[in-house]
C-alpha cells in the first residue's frame, strides 16, 4: 500500500509569510530591549533626558536601513559593500552600548560610549541620505533618442536599356580563280624512241594596208 507523504514546499506562500512575521517580531523585541539600554547610555554623553529616546532610533534604525539598501543594490547588480559595512558597523556599536549598560562599566568608559553614540547621529544622517540617493536617483540622465534628420531623396542611376545590335550578313567575297600553272613537260620513258617532231607552221597574219605603205614598198596601182 502506497502512502502519500505531504510536505510543505520551502518557497510556498505560507512559509514565506510565517518567516516575515517571525522576523518582524524578533526585530521589534530586539529594538524594545535595545531601546532602554541605548536611551540610558545616551545620558552618558550629556544628551538631554527628553531627547535620549532618539539615540536608539538612530542606531537601530540605521542597521535596518542599510540592510535593506544592501539587498536592493545586490538585486540591481550594483556594489553593496559599503551598505553591508555600515550595517555591521552600527550593529557593533549597538552591541557594545548594550553590553556596557548591562555590565555597569567605569565612568570613563561610560563617557566614551556616550560620546560615540552622540557622534554617530550626523554620520547616520549622511549615510542614510547617500543610501536614499542610491535607490531613488538614477545613475545618469535619461538619454533621449536623437531625431533622425530628414534625408533628401537620392537619385538612383538607372542603367540604360541595351540597344539591340543588328548584325548584317557579310557579303561574299569573290575569290580569284587560281592561275593556270604551266604544264610540266612529260618526260619520255627511258629507252623509248623519240617521237617524230612535226614542223611548226608559222601563224599566218593578214596583210594590212599599213604593211603595204612601208617605205620603198609603195606600189602605184596595187590593190590591197
Amino acid at each position: 500500500m502506497n502512502r502519500t507523504v505531504v510536505r510543505i514546499a520551502a518557497d510556498s506562500r505560507p512559509v514565506l509569510t510565517f518567516t516575515v512575521v517571525l522576523t518582524v517580531a524578533v526585530a521589534l523585541a530586539s529594538f524594545a530591549l535595545s531601546f532602554a539600554s541605548l536611551r540610558d547610555a545616551a545620558l552618558w554623553g550629556r544628551v538631554p533626558e527628553s531627547l535620549a529616546f532618539l539615540v536608539p532610533v538612530v542606531i537601530d534604525a540605521s542597521v535596518l536601513v542599510y540592510g535593506l539598501v544592501a539587498l536592493v543594490l545586490r538585486a540591481r547588480g550594483r556594489s553593496s559593500a559599503w551598505a553591508w559595512t555600515l550595517m555591521f558597523g552600527f550593529t557593533v556599536v549597538s552591541i557594545g552600548a548594550n553590553a556596557a549598560h548591562a555590565y555597569d562599566v567605569d565612568p570613563e568608559l561610560k563617557t566614551l560610549v556616550g560620546v560615540v553614540l552622540v557622534a554617530l547621529a550626523p554620520l547616520s544622517v549622511l549615510t542614510s541620505t547617500h543610501a536614499l540617493a542610491s535607490l531613488v536617483v538614477a545613475d545618469g540622465p535619461a538619454v533621449e533618442p536623437e531625431p533622425v534628420p530628414a534625408t533628401e531623396p537620392v537619385a538612383v542611376a538607372v542603367a540604360p536599356e541595351p540597344v539591340p545590335v543588328v548584325i548584317e550578313p557579310a557579303l561574299p567575297v569573290a575569290t580569284p580563280a587560281p592561275e593556270a600553272l604551266p604544264a610540266e613537260p612529260v618526260s619520255a620513258p627511258v629507252g623509248a624512241a623519240p617521237a617524230a617532231r612535226r614542223p611548226r607552221l608559222g601563224r599566218v597574219r593578214p596583210v594590212t594596208q599599213d604593211a603595204l605603205d612601208l617605205p620603198g614598198l609603195n606600189m602605184v596601182g596595187a590593190d590591197a
